[in-house]
């Protein structure tokens, strides 16, 4: 019997990002694309993975209305509670602080919306990067002493970061006028802590990179999405939504990009239970 290279992950996360939820009595974002679907698909494909959290890493408005969170909440939070996964919500630039604040973290502010949350020996920390009022991001000063100041004591397992804005170079020109302004700075807090993965959207395409050598796991948006075919001009479109599935095992953190939608079956399909079997008879097994 030959044990795999990797036991199965310690901790599983859905991570989604840019809803862009709207108020329901107009929910057509650019007169064109309804969210809500695309996240419900989301949440349904998620559930087949049993996720400790769920990560929302911002735009999860579109309009900022209170409206748009009441229903953001009405869609998630029974699908979570259902999955026995912990919701965590990260602002972006269309959220509005006060309305974010008060349906989702249960107290209204207009301050940086900064959080810190735990599964387990795993922290999950969320840096508030928006300007209000700005499509860019900015890590400000005082943004970076809270963050020093959490990573003071690492975490047995280490920390996630959180964040809307991702700290990768742009893939389309137009983008650097909504970019995330003092990446320098934040690298230098980031530099030997115990961060392992930045979680992040912000740019509606999957990117991933490095900031300090931390890996950046960008995620899509679930309401439309960029046409990277346009070379490094810009289209946004109705088509290839998706969420990421993060595994955190002891030593690394993958995600991996998991498209919306039904397609015609190539491989058929087997059962997890029938996997297990299959498995046992090539010999092999997975710990954990």
């Amino acid at each position: 019997m030959r044990t795999a290279e990797y036991p199965r992950p310690s901790r599983v996360i859905a991570h989604f990002s840019d809803t862009h939820l709207r108020d329901p009595a107009d929910p057509l974002v650019r007169g064109v694309v309804d969210p809500r679907p695309h996240l419900v698909a989301a949440l349904d494909a998620a559930a087949a993975h049993a996720p400790e959290a769920i990560v929302l890493t911002g735009d999860l408005s579109d309009d900022g209305s209170f409206a748009s969170y009441l229903e953001l909440r009405r869609i998630v939070e029974p699908a979570a509670d259902r999955m026995g996964a912990q919701v965590i919500w990260v602002n972006g630039n269309h959220d509005d602080r006060e309305a974010f604040s008060e349906v989702l973290l249960g107290g209204s502010t207009r301050e940086p919306l900064h959080q810190a949350h735990h599964l387990g020996g795993l922290r999950v920390l969320c840096l508030d990067t928006t300007v209000p009022g700005e499509d860019a991001g900015e890590v400000t000063a005082e943004s970076l002493a809270w963050l020093a100041d959490q990573l003071a004591q690492p975490a047995p397992e280490g920390t996630i970061l959180a964040m809307h804005h991702a700290p990768l170079p742009v893939v389309q020109d137009l983008a650097a006028s909504w970019e995330l302004h003092g990446q320098t700075t934040l690298s230098a807090v980031l530099a030997g802590s115990d961060v392992r993965a930045i979680l992040a959207g912000h740019f509606h395409q999957s990117g991933f990179g490095t900031l300090a050598g931390v890996p950046v796991h960008a995620a899509t948006s679930l309401c439309y999405t960029q046409d990277l075919a346009t070379g490094r001009g810009l289209r946004g479109t109705d088509g290839a939504q998706a969420w990421h599935l993060v595994r955190v095992h002891a030593h690394t953190v993958t995600s991996t990009v998991a498209p919306l939608g039904h397609h015609p079956t190539v491989v058929a399909e087997r059962s997890a239970e029938e996997s297990a079997a299959e498995l046992t008879r090539r010999g092999i097994r997975i710990e954990g």
